[in-house]
């Protein structure tokens, strides 16, 4: 008898002192973060042609097909055209098709002061003006974080983006 009544007080103790310190309110807290920045081209541009083989023109490929993929890399401006950080992006062609039809998975990194973002963004990629993609997570300022960014093009050579972003507290 002694035997259960020692272990009864011992799960009544260790419900009492574990259930409570292993949830309560699970409830994560986030920042809300807009950043913006213009991308200025570098010239810094790749491109790995996969079988069939395409015909390069002055503008480039004149057709993607499975497999061929795009690296370029970009200047991030802050909002009085500093330099604020870097852009590196690889798409790859998952749908063939001219540069406005075929359709990409691409994934980015932009490397900012505060830390580094993971993008992705896939679909027509290359056919569309204005376009959104994931945050993936981050690095130091940036860790945990979630969130979207969109891209629209400003000018020849130049795209605005705004990242929305979601950091745990």
């Amino acid at each position: 008898m002694r035997a259960r009544r020692s272990t009864t007080i011992a799960v009544l103790l260790t419900a009492a002192f574990v259930v409570p310190a292993c949830g309560g309110n699970d409830e994560r807290s986030f920042t809300e973060t807009t950043l913006q920045f213009s991308e200025r081209e570098t010239d810094n541009f790749g491109f790995t042609d996969a079988p069939p083989k395409t015909e390069m023109g002055a503008e480039g490929p004149s057709e993607f097909s499975n497999g061929d993929q795009l690296t370029f890399s970009s200047d991030l401006l802050d909002g009085s055209g500093k330099d604020a950080g870097d852009l590196d992006v690889t798409c790859t062609v998952t749908r063939p098709g001219d540069f406005q039809g075929s359709s990409e998975n691409c994934q980015g990194t932009a490397t900012l002061p505060d830390g580094t973002l993971a993008l992705s963004r896939g679909g027509h990629v290359f056919g569309e003006s204005d376009a959104r993609g994931a945050v993936l997570g981050g690095t130091a300022g940036y860790a945990g974080a979630t969130g979207t960014f969109s891209e629209s093009e400003e000018s020849e050579g130049r795209t605005a983006y705004t990242i929305d972003l979601l950091l745990p507290e």
